[in-house]
């Protein structure tokens, strides 16, 4: 399933970590905070436990969405893609 991972942190460090621990786990950057892939059930318990981890007593929010791929069809893209994104989508 494709999950999706949405934050709001203020540190800039934990932020940066946050993000960082989505790259490793191959989920690709949709917007600045927020991140989509496709992760097995036991990928997507690593995922939150390791964004446990790093988000650990510091204000935030990170959220973790499972979409399913009739879900994802059904997305409209108003405006222009995230770059990021938008050149990893033309490798899919």
């Amino acid at each position: 399933m494709r999950t999706l991972v949405v934050y709001d942190i203020s540190d800039n460090e934990i932020r940066f970590r946050v993000s960082e621990v989505c790259k490793r786990f191959g989920l690709s950057r949709i917007q600045r905070s927020t991140f989509l892939g496709y992760l097995t059930s036991m990928q997507r318990k690593e995922l939150t436990a390791a964004l446990r981890r790093v988000l650990g007593d510091a204000d935030g929010n990170i959220q973790v969405f499972v979409i399913c791929k009739a879900d994802l069809a059904l997305r409209e893209i108003i405006g222009k893609p995230f770059e990021e994104y938008a050149k990893e989508e033309l490798l899919v």
